[in-house]
């Protein structure tokens, strides 16, 4: 049964028919059993409520979500974040499904499993059957994307989206032509910053650098799509500048003063970055108060099964790390190898994009002071980044010792049980 995995195509394509299927009935499965009727916490509480109120006063959302969270429903004094996405797909999801807070839930789970189609297909397209299969059963039970599909809030949104920007900058680094994916890069950007205001400290920036850098190499060569993309990005955001200039830019000195204000409790504090790799983990980046005994007390004493599932919660941690450690030190030791050269040299610029972002992440936060350091969910819009060392570990698996890779296989279905068991 182990050595078939890998050789028998049938058997892989079973396997992926199988990892949609139990995806797809699980993500409905916890919507159902988590129908409450209104939003459960208070941002999204906020948020929906911002919702009904552009559609009763049939006003087109022109900004963002909150800042920070303020006292009372109508209290309009505090910053949001410059443009009007976020709320724009809000109140579409909100229309379509019954113009109901349910309904809308179950329109952004349905559209979270459709974007992700286009990742599926990347990977399908660009590697094996073998590494298609294998993402796809890690991805139907990881706990982010589940969340993600099963809950309305604002940065779930650059989580989402991340599903489309990976694969156009890989596109990007694979193409010979690159005009549409030059284009696509910074709009997909502007829309995930219209969600989350740390778009801009984080992935953004990390974008530019990483341009910066490859200059001589094909930015040059490439800086008339770029530059178009760049205005179509403007485009975007161009009602909310419109809206502020007709107010004398109001909200523009609120996020001034907001920066302000967090400026005089300046902290010299790196972020949360570590979060790229709990994204690719069992771990649902969940507050722990009492640390490591509240995690033993989620697994152990409730049912005996959830004792397998601890055992997978350690393993993907191990997992996650040696796909890790072991892409880069292939790649600074210039020994990384695919069975393709294009595909070899497009995960190395890649990878090096992961280096470039966690550096510029820490140096932006650490220069503009963000407050709290910058919480895991300030970072989803690398989500999918953080499975890159993941699609490389597989992939060169597969070509230099083939026969290892049934046990990842292996893993990643028993990985796929455990965290069913406890869900359901």
């Amino acid at each position: 049964m182990i050595k078939m995995i890998v050789n028998n195509k049938k058997l892989l394509i079973i396997l992926s028919i199988a990892a949609v299927i139990i995806g797809i009935v699980l993500r409905f499965y916890i919507y159902n059993k988590t129908i409450i009727g209104k939003p459960p916490r208070l941002d999204e509480q906020y948020q929906f409520y911002q919702t009904e109120k552009h559609i009763k006063e049939k006003r087109f959302p022109v900004s963002g979500v909150f800042l920070n969270t303020p006292e009372t429903y109508d209290n309009e004094e505090n910053a949001r974040v410059p443009g009007g996405y976020f709320y724009l797909v809000y109140i579409v999801k909100y229309l379509i499904g019954g113009q109901t807070y349910e309904g809308a839930r179950l329109v952004n789970l349905i559209t979270s499993i459709l974007v992700s189609i286009i990742f599926f297909v990347w990977i399908y397209k660009r590697f094996s059957l073998t590494t298609f299969s294998i993402m796809l059963i890690l991805m139907s039970v990881n706990v982010y994307f589940i969340n993600a599909g099963n809950n309305i809030y604002n940065p779930h949104n650059p989580l989402i989206l991340s599903f489309i920007f990976l694969p156009v900058l890989y596109e990007y680094l694979y193409n010979d032509k690159k005009f549409i994916y030059a284009v696509l890069l910074f709009p997909i950007l502007a829309l995930s910053a219209q969600c989350h205001f740390s778009n801009f400290f984080s992935i953004i920036p990390s974008l530019i650098v990483f341009l910066i850098i490859r200059w001589k190499k094909d930015t040059r060569k490439n800086i008339i799509p770029l530059a178009i993309g760049v205005f179509i990005s403007f485009l975007t955001y161009l009602p909310y500048l419109i809206y502020q200039f007709q107010n004398h830019f109001e909200s523009l000195s609120k996020i001034l003063g907001r920066k302000s204000e967090l400026s005089s409790h300046y902290v010299i504090q790196p972020p949360q970055i570590y979060s790229i790799l709990l994204f690719t983990t069992n771990e649902g980046g969940s507050k722990y108060v009492n640390g490591l005994k509240d995690i033993i007390n989620s697994y152990f004493g409730k049912n005996p099964l959830y004792t397998f599932t601890f055992i997978f919660y350690v393993l993907s941690f191990i997992f996650a790390l040696i796909a890790l450690i072991y892409a880069y030190k292939h790649f600074f030791t210039k020994k990384m190898l695919t069975d393709n050269d294009r595909k070899t040299n497009s995960l190395k610029e890649l990878l090096f994009f992961y280096m470039v972002y966690i550096i510029s992440t820490i140096a932006f936060y650490m220069i503009c002071g963000i407050a709290g350091g910058g919480r895991p969910h300030y970072f989803y819009s690398s989500f999918t980044l953080g499975f890159v060392p993941i699609i490389y570990f597989i992939e060169n698996i597969r070509y230099t010792k083939p026969k290892y890779i049934n046990y990842i296989c292996i893993y990643a279905l028993l990985n796929m049980i455990a965290i069913i068991i406890y869900r359901i």
